[in-house]
């Protein structure tokens, strides 16, 4: 009977050598994991370049087939560093008594402002891009949505490069049925403007209805309306996260070197 013969010097050395190659290939990934899981990419993140700043309390109603004469629409100036195109849209709606389909469609134009003049600039005559959106509604009446647009669902508007300290116009009309568009009303003359939350540069100019500049919908009551776009941003590294990363990581590099090292001398 032949009896199993000791390891050899070579292969106790062999054993111990894949023991401390794994061992250091552990100690790095998991230093590395502990970077990632402190330094995650940052979230992208919309930023408003104009919306109203307050919730709906009310909405007005298109008349069904209405044509490009009956509109809504708001007026501002792009900020200065341009060119800026939208990487989202939201608009606010309601379904009023009779838009109760469940889907509808509606048509959205970016034009030029007849002038820069606050409670004066109303969209002119030249439509610079043109989409007509679909979206899908509820079918209980008189009940409030939001169509929340992506780029794609934009895109002649999305890819229209607004040039720097420019005055624009969103004009809203020609919805499919009898859907009205929320609106925040009681704001005194004058100061609609101030509850437009805007940023990048961006002006609030004014609201307007079938092209008559500072929209009112009875007295003492001048309303923003539920239109808001803007672009998607993703947020810069910051420095302790970055730091917290390279120490981390240095540290997975130490440690396999050390364990690297202790098996050579053994």
């Amino acid at each position: 009977m032949t009896r199993a013969q000791p390891a050899t010097t070579a292969q106790a050395g062999r054993s111990q050598g894949r023991a401390i190659r794994a061992a250091c290939h552990w100690a790095t990934g998991a230093c590395l994991a502990l970077a990632a899981n402190a330094y995650a990419a940052p979230a992208q993140q919309h930023v408003t370049w104009f919306g109203p700043s307050q919730a709906s309390n009310s909405n007005a109603t298109w008349t069904s087939g209405s044509t490009a004469a009956q509109h809504y629409g708001v007026a501002f100036v792009s900020g200065p560093a341009g060119n800026y195109t939208m990487d989202w849209m939201s608009i606010g709606l309601n379904t009023s008594s009779t838009a109760t389909s469940g889907s509808g469609t509606l048509v959205v134009e970016l034009r030029g402002a007849t002038n820069l003049t606050a409670y004066s600039a109303v969209s002119d005559a030249t439509v610079l891009a043109s989409d007509t959106i679909a979206f899908t509604s509820p079918l209980t009446q008189a009940t409030n949505f939001t169509v929340a647009l992506n780029a794609s669902d934009f895109p002649n508007i999305a890819t229209y490069a607004m040039a720097a300290n420019t005055g624009y116009a969103l004009r809203l009309w020609g919805p499919s049925s009898v859907y009205g568009i929320q609106r925040t009303t009681g704001y005194a003359n004058g100061t609609t403007n101030d509850f437009y939350e805007v940023n990048d540069g961006f002006v609030a100019l004014n609201t307007f209805r079938n092209g008559v500049a500072n929209y009112t919908n009875f007295a003492n009551s001048y309303p923003t309306l539920a239109i808001s776009f803007g672009a998607v941003a993703v947020p810069e590294a910051s420095a302790s996260g970055l730091a917290i990363a390279a120490a981390l990581g240095a540290v997975g590099w130490r440690f396999a070197r050390r364990r690297s090292a202790k098996g050579q001398r053994g």
